[in-house]
């Protein structure tokens, strides 16, 4: 789990004499401004991926918030490490007493739904349960990044993965429909059954479940997940995506698998990862009758998927 840079904040060195000293070193551009009266390290900053600054934005609201506040919506999933396909808000989501109502404040969304009783910490901000995150998400956003993050929710996270050091339990499908049931008759719960219902912890990247939501949209046989393959030598490795009826395989490829910030093999020179990658797909071609391999342009390309998955007998149904 990458760290987050210091905040500083412009009451404490008010209250530490150091008001000035803060106000030159913003002038000569070593500290930014991330919320009124926060800042952080300008060298931090820069070095920092979209994930990182907007937690970081969410830090800061924290930090000017009242005792007690909880941050929820987009805020707590960035927070729990979920994945966002397509940029995170420019602002801070944050839940309210229903009596509240929904104001806002500079920088700040407020939403009167009422006070989680599961919320958790990480990072020092009180966020949302990950199962009252991604229903919140569901609610008020679309289809394929409901799932995406629900996907994410429902899986083990592996030794090397965001959320490994959270200690935060796994969501489960019966428990995201319980809260469904309990949140009724809040706006966009159906679309939210929708999502859970089509939710499937199997995904192993935001990249795997945009490919099903695709796959669903155009009416394609749906594949099985992670399916392992073994030849002479022994196991292969796990397939993305399998359609048994056709003995076709599926990889998606995606940062998490070969960019900087990605999660596994991260000692291992990029040039060799992509070595062995090769081999392992020259095993996999072999014990299959055929294979594609899918990247995020693909992927978004719907029409032009359609296309190039009838090229593997995969037709509307």
């Amino acid at each position: 789990m990458s760290k987050l840079p210091v905040l500083f904040l412009s009451r404490e060195a008010e209250q530490l004499g150091s008001a000035r000293l803060l106000r030159q070193q913003c002038a000569a551009g070593i500290f930014t401004r991330v919320a009124p009266g926060v800042y952080v390290d300008r060298a931090e900053w820069t070095g920092l991926n979209d994930d990182d600054r907007y937690r970081v934005r969410v830090r800061a609201a924290a930090s000017r918030s009242a005792p007690g506040s909880q941050f929820s919506h987009d805020s707590a999933a960035a927070m729990l490490r979920l994945p966002s396909i397509g940029a995170w808000p420019a602002r801070v989501h944050e839940l309210v007493a229903p009596a509240a109502g929904g104001t806002s404040r500079r920088g700040i969304l407020r939403h009167g739904l009422g006070l989680d009783p599961r919320a958790t910490e990480i990072d020092g901000v009180c966020v949302t349960s990950i199962e009252r995150t991604v229903i919140d998400v569901a609610c008020t956003t679309t289809f394929v990044r409901s799932v995406a993050m629900i996907d994410q929710a429902l899986r083990p996270e592996r030794e090397g993965e965001p959320r490994w050091n959270l200690g935060i339990p796994l969501a489960t499908k019966p428990g995201l429909l319980t809260l469904i049931d309990e949140l009724d008759p809040y706006r966009g719960l159906v679309s939210a059954r929708r999502a859970v219902e089509f939710a499937d912890g199997g995904a192993g990247s935001p990249a795997e479940s945009l490919g099903r939501v695709q796959f669903h949209a155009l009416r394609l046989p749906p594949p099985e997940l992670q399916v392992p393959f073994f030849d002479d030598r022994g196991l292969i490795g796990y397939a993305d995506f399998y359609w048994r009826e056709f003995d076709l395989i599926g990889e998606v490829d995606g940062r998490s698998k070969y960019g900087p910030q990605r999660h596994f093999q991260r000692g291992i020179p990029l040039e060799e990862l992509l070595w062995q990658e090769k081999q392992r797909e020259d095993r996999l071609r072999a014990a299959v009758r055929a294979f594609v391999r899918l990247d995020w342009a693909a992927l978004n390309d719907r029409s032009g998927l359609a296309s190039r998955m009838s090229q593997h007998g995969l037709r509307r149904k």
